[in-house]
């Protein structure tokens, strides 16, 4: 079982890089995801940044984690080519992890659970809405909806913002802050890399990239009418960050949880 950390992202909004931000007492939010992970005895662990960054997140995280670069001649070719140029480094079943939101040890014991027990070959973990947005800006999440255990569909849904108790979307659509959304926590089973690789080598003969990110929603959307896709909803805390801002809340949900 090996967790990847995807952290190739450009962190435009932040200011600087996320993967290498400390939130409190000297910690970044990648490790302390990698505690959480290595107290559920996951220690196969990879970290993957883009080039500008290998050097850096090798001196910081190399004792902790097999470090790797993803480049492509664009900047930004989304998180499914992340996890794909990688595909050759995994060699169990897998989870995959966002390098700036933080999963608190009950998931990855979720996770673990799946992979051991489960007869799915994908599992998400979903929140509800309401507890994972940013007081400093709007963010993007994965709406999910499901039937009973499963997914039925996911949509990438962009600018999500709460003002006045009201959360609308980019495009002034009201969201229900119960719905269920992805927080880019995925188990896959090995035999999903297949699927991975047809999908995102399609993409790119296509030049698919070229009209919008490569998505691991987009993905998951495009493989749930082959494969059941297990939902395990969890009431667990989180926090990340992606303004400036919220390295001030990220601070505070540190110090009152240690």
């Amino acid at each position: 079982m090996q967790l990847v950390i995807l952290a190739a992202g450009q962190s435009r909004r932040f200011g600087r890089p996320k993967q290498l931000e400390n939130v409190y007492k000297n910690k970044t939010i990648i490790d302390y995801n990698i505690l959480n992970a290595t107290e559920n005895n996951i220690k196969d662990i990879i970290i993957v940044t883009n080039k500008e960054l290998e050097e850096r997140m090798s001196k910081r995280y190399s004792k902790k984690a097999k470090i790797y670069s993803s480049d492509f001649e664009r900047k930004t070719i989304g998180n499914l080519y992340t996890l794909y140029s990688i595909l050759d480094k995994i060699n169990g079943d897998f989870i995959v992890v966002n390098a700036d939101d933080y999963y608190e040890k009950s998931v990855f014991k979720k996770a673990k659970k799946f992979l051991n027990k489960g007869n799915e070959n994908i599992a998400i973990v979903t929140y509800k809405l309401n507890n994972v947005l940013s007081s400093n800006g709007p963010v993007n999440r994965g709406l999910v909806i499901k039937n009973r255990k499963y997914l039925l569909n996911i949509k990438e849904t962009v600018g999500i913002e709460k003002n006045n108790h009201i959360i609308k979307d980019q495009n002034e659509n009201v969201l229900n802050g119960s719905n269920l959304v992805s927080m880019g926590f995925y188990i896959f089973k090995k035999s999903i890399k297949d699927d991975i690789k047809e999908y995102v080598e399609m993409s790119i003969k296509n030049k698919l990239y070229l009209k919008h990110e490569l998505r691991l929603t987009e993905f998951i959307s495009n493989v749930k009418s082959k494969y059941k896709i297990k939902i395990l909803k969890t009431n667990a805390k989180w926090t990340g960050i992606t303004f400036e801002e919220d390295k001030k809340d990220a601070y505070n949900f540190f110090k009152n949880k240690c």
